[in-house]
């Protein structure tokens, strides 16, 4: 991958955060256009259009994506995701397995498996797998506070002004 394939996928990642789709897919085809074995941009792609509620689409770019680099796991927790607004809870819960066994801590995978499973009926394996993606949730989180000294910065001053608040309303309670 080159340096300006990850540039112009980091800028569609921003766009899509900003929900601004048209903008994202822009920049993701042209990505594609350049690197058309890109996995990812396809991936995401299909992200754009699941948001879009254009399954079709969607379906067809995680299959490209998975055809590229079938081991993608967000591609086969996509892939799942559209089995299951599908109806198709077999497939999804297939597509969903797929990903925790390509990425065992996969929140997302282990949040919609869970999903799925209390939708079937059966609560208590749901549940288990809410709080397992809960805690992959967390997990992350802290790897990600770990890597990036300035969001660790951000979050300790966070706790900082908890703390002053905190005192503050003590101090005034008690007066």
């Amino acid at each position: 991958m080159t340096a300006r394939s990850e540039e112009l996928y980091n800028q569609a990642l921003t766009y899509m955060e900003k929900w601004e789709l048209d903008k994202a897919e822009e920049v993701l085809r042209q990505l594609l256009d350049e690197d058309p074995q890109h996995a990812r941009a396809l991936n995401k792609l299909g992200v754009i259009f699941a948001r879009r509620k254009d399954l079709q689409q969607a379906e067809m770019c995680f299959n490209e994506a998975l055809a590229l680099d079938p081991s993608l796991a967000s591609a086969h927790s996509n892939l799942g995701n559209i089995y299951a607004e599908r109806g198709w809870h077999d497939r999804a819960k297939a597509a969903y397995e797929q990903a925790l066994l390509l990425e065992p801590d996969n929140s997302t995978a282990l949040h919609n498996l869970g999903v799925l499973y209390r939708k079937s009926g059966d609560i208590a394996k749901g549940v288990s797998l809410l709080k397992e993606a809960s805690r992959a949730e967390r997990r992350q989180m802290r790897g990600e506070l770990k890597a990036n000294p300035e969001k660790r910065r951000v979050v300790q001053i966070g706790w900082i002004i908890i703390a002053i608040i905190f005192f503050v309303l003590l101090y005034l309670a008690n007066r």
